[in-house]
């Protein structure tokens, strides 16, 4: 009977051996499995804020574009203004039609620029902003025949030579919050 009860627990034990053996395997198994579904998961979050940052970038590159062309633009067409105020002391319709469109896409350009521009770029937008329309403000005011027009017009000739100063930096700091400058910094050292 010994050798039987032996043999049985053998058995038993070999079994028991056996079915820990499988636990272990699959528990190692679905572990395995856990962590390799956390990292399918982590490169997957991974490429979405990737998508993400360069869809953010592109769509901020495409707004500084237009932003500069429509202030560009606007300066443009004051400085038209101005240097018909200076020779014949008005403007005619056309001119006036070219400020008003113009202005009227750097307005939508600047308030479609708040909703994407970063916050280091904010800054330099709001001071280009301020002085296009203190300039703005100086040609409707000289188009509707104020008085002390010789010293509005100097204002005016200052403001508007001042402001290439502003949208230089506007430039200049747009880029670098693209990292283009920074790149050409960093490439230039």
């Amino acid at each position: 009977m010994g050798a039987a009860l032996l043999a049985l627990a053998a058995a038993v034990i070999g079994g028991g051996v056996s079915l820990a053996s499988v636990l272990l395997t699959q528990r190692s198994a679905e572990r395995g499995w856990a962590r390799e579904h956390e990292r399918i998961e982590r490169h997957r979050e991974e490429d979405r804020i990737r998508e993400w940052d360069s869809r953010l970038l592109e769509e901020r590159r495409a707004a500084y574009t237009r932003l500069n062309a429509t202030a560009r633009a606007a300066r443009d067409a004051l400085a038209g203004c101005m240097h018909d105020l200076r020779r014949s002391g008005s403007f005619d319709e056309a001119r006036r039609a070219e400020l008003e469109e113009r202005w009227s896409a750097y307005v939508v350009q600047h308030a479609e620029s708040h909703m994407i521009v970063s916050d280091a770029v904010l800054p330099v937008v709001g001071a280009a902003n301020g002085s296009l329309r203190k300039i703005y403000g100086l040609v409707q005011r000289l188009d509707s025949g104020q008085q002390d027009r010789e010293e509005e017009l100097r204002e005016l000739s200052r403001r508007v030579d001042d402001l290439w100063d502003r949208l230089t930096a506007l430039r200049d700091e747009m880029r670098r919050d693209l990292g283009i400058t920074g790149s050409v910094e960093a490439l230039s050292r």
